[in-house]
């Protein structure tokens, strides 16, 4: 009977173990026994973190493909979106409307950005658990988000990742 209780004390320790693994990180690996580890080593593995950089040669490998010109980032814009991703993740938001009411627009004047013609943005939330998945998931979008992606007139971007968020501007020139 105690070898059978200690076992499953030990299962029920790994079990509970795990999410607190993946929550809290490196620290509390010493104290997760063997099975644990490899079992949310494959869980922490599956998430990554995206990066502007990695959204930024994805999308461009798309409008190369349509023979658009490679998108090139403003720092003004990068600072908006990274503003909006940093929004949408303390907040749950998935939306081009920020948690103050500011749209896409006020966000990049608010940067010192004034769009010299039309402007757009694309945003992306929980469920996508990469850089690939975020643009696969504009690409697939019907709302927009390709036709986007795709429109040679933008010539300027900046993206901002938080999390499993991310928000791509894109720009024509400032003025």
């Amino acid at each position: 009977m105690r070898t059978k209780n200690g076992r499953i004390r030990r299962v029920c320790a790994a079990a509970c173990t795990v999410p607190l693994l993946v929550l809290g990180g490196a620290a509390t690996a010493i104290a997760v026994p063997a099975a644990a580890t490899a079992t949310s080593a494959s869980v922490t593995s599956s998430v990554q973190q995206s990066t502007p950089d990695e959204i930024l040669a994805l999308v461009n490998a798309e409008r190369a493909k349509v023979n658009c010109e490679p998108l090139t980032v403003d720092p003004r814009l990068a600072a908006a979106a990274q503003a909006h991703a940093d929004d949408m993740a303390a907040n749950g938001l998935t939306a081009h409307t920020g948690s103050d009411g500011s749209s896409a627009l006020s966000r990049m004047e608010k940067a010192g950005y004034s769009p010299a013609g039309p402007s757009s943005e694309n945003v992306s939330g929980p469920g996508y658990d990469s850089s690939k998945a975020h643009v696969d998931g504009w690409m697939k979008s019907t709302g927009g988000h390709r036709e986007t992606i795709l429109n040679c007139t933008f010539k300027q971007t900046g993206i901002g990742t938080n999390g499993q968020y991310a928000v791509e501007l894109f720009a024509v020139q400032s003025r």
